[in-house]
């Protein structure tokens, strides 16, 4: 696996690196951590008392959270495999450690799997990765890496702010998939502990630092939207191996969408709470939590037993309809009523349920008809909505990447964290 950001700096279309002093590739601190802070859910994501029954909140870039946070970012490429570009972060600290060769135990991980690339403005950017649109010429596997890393849905931050008493103790790892292979090379626990192998031997190499472990430590893994299946599938391994028993530690499901209808849906979300039963049975640590738009989704999971074994203890309802609105005009509307929102934990908070239905959302996205007809899903009339989440710039389907990240990090193990004072 070699570092190509030189390459990656004369496509991109989105800031990721410059060139500094001496005219080497350097990251940009204010594409790691753009604008002045990050919009975010707090410990609940449901709160009766907060505007729209929902604890979302700005959390500024404050002092020890500027520049120096913004940390290192890579992109590297492996020679094999359908999955070749691997966009990376380290915060400051952890790369000075990688760089000193002092680290106290084998690197973290945390790996997100984006949504696969059917799109033609994949399918006609080829080579891969390196390939243009001929259209507009845009390298747009290279921009969909840089889009969640850092860009639009804001991934460093939420490392960053996720637990802001404590640095990020993990890389961060946006592979890229090619459209053939759909990240098939890592959906085995042999393929991901490769690819994790690779990743931490480059990046001690990028870092002129020794390789001061022959394995790596714990992994959360995280998918999005139609990614899903990909976690589906390597769930599905679950056994008595060392990547289920001693590295997987954490899954987190960001509205994750197994089918086209409930039919195709709920097998394949039942297939993936056994295995997570299974997982829990194995691995003492193991944490999963799902985040999901799907009324039909949640109840399933409630109803089967948590995965630790413990109940789910800490359930909350809310009826959205019941809030204070930051809309006033629209709660006067006749129309859709927003619905029922739900959250649930075990007594240990190691595996989590949330749900925010389609109807809370006036955007929930953009689908078009059989006609080719753009059909926009949401409540129009009387759904939540504000300046950052509409449609044409982002969308309620893509709030639970963007504002519930830092919510399942801020759950995980305290392993993926380190006190800011260990250097």
């Amino acid at each position: 696996m070699r570092d190509v950001g030189a390459e990656v700096l004369g496509l991109q279309p989105l800031p990721l690196f410059r060139r500094g002093p001496a005219a080497e590739v350097e990251t940009d601190p204010g594409a790691l951590l753009p604008g002045g802070g990050l919009r975010k859910f707090a410990w609940k994501v449901l709160d009766k008392a907060a505007a729209d029954g929902i604890a979302y909140h700005e959390a500024a870039y404050g002092p020890g959270h500027g520049k120096d946070a913004a940390g290192r970012a890579f992109a590297l490429e492996r020679d094999s495999g359908t999955t070749r570009l691997f966009f990376v972060w380290l915060p400051g600290a952890l790369a000075g450690r990688l760089s000193r060769g002092a680290l106290t135990a084998p690197l973290n991980f945390h790996v997100l799997f984006h949504p696969p690339t059917y799109e033609t403005e994949y399918t006609g950017s080829r080579p891969y990765w390196r390939g243009r649109l001929r259209a507009d010429g845009v390298p747009y596997y290279v921009k969909l890496g840089i889009r969640y890393l850092c860009n639009d849905f804001k991934g460093v931050a939420h490392h960053v702010m996720a637990v802001t008493e404590r640095d990020p103790n993990l890389a961060y790892v946006v592979p890229v998939a090619d459209v053939a292979g759909n990240f098939a090379d890592l959906l085995t626990p042999a393929g991901m502990l490769g690819a994790l192998g690779d990743v931490y031997r480059a990046l001690t190499t990028s870092l002129k630092g020794p390789a001061q472990f022959d394995r790596i430590g714990a992994v959360m893994l995280s998918a999005y939207s139609r990614s899903g299946d990909r976690l589906v599938q390597l769930m599905r391994q679950v056994g008595r191996t060392p990547f289920f028993t001693e590295h997987l530690t954490q899954w987190n499901g960001f509205d994750i969408n197994l089918g086209d209808n409930d039919a195709q849906r709920l097998p394949e979300l039942a297939r993936l709470w056994t295995a997570t039963r299974q997982w829990a049975q194995l691995n003492r640590r193991a944490r999963a939590y799902l985040y999901t738009s799907y009324r039909s989704h949640y109840n399933q999971c409630l109803a089967d037993p948590e995965p630790g074994g413990r109940g789910w203890t800490d359930r909350a309802d809310l009826d959205l309809e019941d809030v204070s609105w930051s809309d006033g005009p629209a709660q006067k509307v006749r129309g859709q009523a927003r619905g029922v929102a739900s959250e649930a934990y075990g007594s240990d908070a190691r595996f989590g349920l949330v749900c925010l239905p389609v109807s809370f959302f006036r955007f929930y996205l953009q689908n078009h008809d059989q006609n080719g007809n753009v059909v926009i899903v949401g409540n129009q009339q009387r759904g939540w909505h504000d300046g950052d989440y509409d449609i044409g710039r982002a969308h309620g389907h893509g709030l639970f990447l963007r504002g519930m990240m830092s919510h399942a990090l801020a759950h995980a193990d305290p392993l993926f964290f380190t006190p800011k004072a260990t250097r």
